[in-house]
């Protein structure tokens, strides 16, 4: 995924000559797959379509960074594929099964990396037990629980309240955690939409309004290395407590945000291809 990101108020965009002009900067479009938009733009359906017609899709994050939307080609894409996807619902158990036994593994080694022991061996034994995903999810929902106990004790009590809070976030380390979930929540909806999937039905998470399941069955791969480079955020002192501002819950500032952008740039990448590696595993799961 080639991403670039826009986080200027005011900036003036528009495609020319098979090129994003952004201001006075050039970015030729075959550099691009994926344009994350930060702030208030200038950006008419002209140029929106000029990019989507190259394949590029386009991330709006408001202002509080609480909300996002995705534009993306309504061109019909491996609608063989979809079906697929459909038709393999009766082997639900099985992939949500996978999904959530690498989250608990995945969670506690992270925790192990500081030094903190999670026994996940009653819990891995428990997920091969279950008969359905509704069992998976309490099981999942009890083991997070935990998790989270412990993973809030690796930052100053100043940042946080000492649990995960959602819609609005409570305190810093929350409010960076909800940002990065949603963030990569979204890229993962952009990227299965490339390969061709439908990203509303999942199988350890099932469809809801405007849920996007698959997406979610995803994310729990990739928590708990979110989880890390927020922990790197606050750690390496890039973030501060300074940085979020209290409206109707805790926000991350613009000008933070814009410092962000970089530190998440890189992160991306380093996810990148173990997320691709995942959807072609589950690509060749469903066609079996």
């Amino acid at each position: 995924m080639k991403i670039a990101f826009i986080d200027k108020k005011g900036v003036d965009i528009r495609v020319e000559y098979k090129s994003l002009k952004i201001d006075e900067q050039k970015i030729p479009l075959r550099l691009l797959d994926t344009l994350v938009i930060g702030a208030s733009a200038s950006l008419d359906s002209k140029n929106i379509l000029k990019m989507t017609k190259e394949g590029i899709s386009l991330l709006l994050i408001s202002a509080r960074s609480d909300d996002m939307a995705i534009v993306f080609s309504a061109k019909a894409k491996s609608a063989e594929l979809k079906m697929e996807q459909y038709n393999a619902q009766k082997k639900a158990l099985d992939i949500a099964k996978y999904f959530i036994a690498q989250k608990v593994e995945l969670h506690a080694k992270h925790l192990l990396e500081h030094d903190i022991v999670l026994d996940t061996s009653a819990i891995l034994l428990n997920i091969q037990k279950a008969r359905s995903t509704q069992r998976l999810l309490g099981i999942e929902g009890s083991f997070s629980s935990r998790y989270f106990r412990q993973y809030f004790k690796l930052f100053p009590k100043k940042l946080h309240l000492g649990k995960r809070s959602r819609q609005p976030p409570l305190d810093p380390v929350n409010a960076m955690l909800s940002f990065s979930y949603m963030l990569v929540y979204n890229l993962i909806t952009i990227r299965l939409l490339s390969f061709g999937f439908e990203p509303s039905i999942g199988f350890m998470h099932q469809p809801f309004r405007g849920h996007n399941a698959l997406a979610s069955d995803f994310m729990e791969l990739f928590r708990a290395d979110i989880n890390e480079f927020v922990f790197k955020l606050f750690d390496e002192q890039k973030l501060q407590s300074s940085d979020f501002t209290k409206s109707g819950g805790i926000y991350l500032k613009y000008d933070a945000r814009r410092r962000v952008w970089g530190y998440f740039k890189s992160f991306n990448q380093k996810i990148q291809s173990k997320l691709d590696k995942e959807i072609t595993l589950l690509r060749e799961k469903i066609k079996d």
